[in-house]
């Protein structure tokens, strides 16, 4: 797999856990910079905008394991934390 198709796996899995969270999560500072940073292509800060929502907001179980599915990607340390909040969700 290429690098490019890569991001896109990535980027979709972001995605997935964005389209789970309410519309009016669009105003939240972190999804605001969620969005610039996926713009840029900057995936792992997106990701990390993403779990700063989650901080201070209630999110579902479909969300961590998008999240989880994202960081497992990038082969990011956090992959395990979000796999254990979506099992205690």
């Amino acid at each position: 797999m290429d690098l490019p198709e890569q991001w896109a796996f990535i980027e979709a899995d972001l995605e997935r856990a964005r389209s789970s969270l309410p519309q009016e999560a669009a105003t939240s500072e972190p999804i605001r910079y969620y969005q610039e940073f996926l713009n840029h292509n900057e995936l792992e800060l997106a990701c990390d905008m993403l779990e700063a929502y989650a901080e201070d907001h209630q999110v579902s179980k479909e969300f961590w394991i998008a999240l989880r599915d994202a960081a497992t990607k990038m082969k990011l340390p956090s992959a395990t934390r979000y796999r254990e909040f979506a099992e205690s969700t």
